[in-house]
């Protein structure tokens, strides 16, 4: 075995950290490029249900919250589709990039969501979001994402794709950590309600 292998190995155990410390959730992501074409699939575990995953989904204001996203606004819901605008900026090669879509999302509540870009600056974007069980009793549900994306940009389809991969798995991260921080949220407002009718 290599000898610095080796000693990062020690590190990690003399620490207590495991690669599952270092990943809680599983994050799992991955880029393939097909010409000028990206596919994108990812998955994350969390301690939301079924149907918390799913409004955590369809909470389309919240993902301001997530880096490299401006707003994010609701147009509007009809039936079962529901409009989303978006902004976004990213920093490729020390340039902003502006970017600006319109999604239609189709809701199949308590199990996905499906998505097409109407309008925006990408040639084409599409995918959907999926909530499945997971028999983990601390994280009962798995999110999976799998995504089509044909860029619209001047930059080389290698820079793009480094860029998309080396983003990828930390976007995700930060989604499976504050779907963890929604469901510690509603477990203390839960705790709290509990706690005021037994003072009643």
């Amino acid at each position: 075995m290599n000898r610095l292998l080796f000693a990062f190995l020690i590190t990690l155990v003399a620490f207590g950290v495991s690669a599952e410390d270092a990943n809680p959730y599983r994050v799992s992501t991955s880029v393939v490029r097909q010409g000028d074409v990206f596919l994108i699939q990812a998955s994350y575990l969390t301690p939301l249900g079924a149907c918390e995953a799913y409004r955590y989904l369809t909470d389309y204001e919240a993902a301001k919250k997530v880096p490299g996203v401006l707003d994010s606004k609701i147009l509007k819901r009809i039936g079962d589709k529901t409009t989303v605008e978006r902004w976004a900026q990213e920093r490729i090669l020390f340039i902003n990039i502006n970017l600006h879509t319109v999604l239609e999302y189709r809701e199949v509540p308590f199990q996905k969501t499906e998505f097409v870009q109407i309008t925006g600056d990408s040639k084409q974007f599409t995918g959907q979001w999926e909530v499945e069980p997971n028999r983990d009793a601390i994280y009962p549900v798995k999110i999976k994402y799998t995504g089509v994306l044909e860029p619209n940009s001047v930059l080389p389809m290698f820079v793009l794709e480094y860029f998309i991969k080396n983003n990828l798995n930390e976007r995700f991260q930060i989604m499976a950590k504050f779907a963890a921080e929604k469901r510690a949220a509603v477990f203390a407002r839960s705790e709290e309600h509990t706690s005021e009718l037994s003072h009643i």
